[in-house]
């Protein structure tokens, strides 16, 4: 039997994540083993624990990336909580360059996808200032 990918979820403040997972298939079609947890910061945390759930058991693999909109926020402390004891590796901050490169490469091992993870960085582009050098 063949090894499932790495699955994917989107973690975000509501609606964040579900808004940039549509974003996403309007770019590429559909994207097998991945889905958008909308957390509600305001929710009891068991109300969040039981939505995580139903999100992780939808994307159905053994091994998981999670894409955080802010490190230290609600969703990333509630997902820090809720995986404990899973295999999975969460990284943040959530961006559409993050998110397409961890789609890319997701069947690498976690330490191979941590350097994948590293090598998006942002671009600074001062107006005026512009070159091929700095894009």
């Amino acid at each position: 039997m063949e090894k499932l990918p790495k699955g994917i979820i989107l973690a975000a403040h509501k609606p964040i994540a579900s808004a940039m997972l549509k974003a996403a298939t309007q770019i590429m079609g559909p994207i097998d083993h991945c889905a958008a947890a909308d957390i509600d910061s305001d929710a009891k945390e068991s109300d969040q624990f039981e939505h995580l759930k139903k999100v992780w058991d939808s994307v159905q693999t053994e091994e998981m990336i999670i894409l955080l909109d802010i490190e230290g926020a609600t969703p990333c402390n509630v997902l820090k909580k809720y995986t404990s004891g899973k295999r999975c590796m969460l990284v943040s901050p959530l961006s559409f360059p993050l998110f397409f490169k961890m789609l890319t490469y997701r069947s690498l091992s976690f330490e191979e996808l941590r350097a994948k993870a590293q090598e998006v960085r942002p671009v600074i582009c001062i107006p005026g200032e512009c070159t091929d050098e700095n894009h």
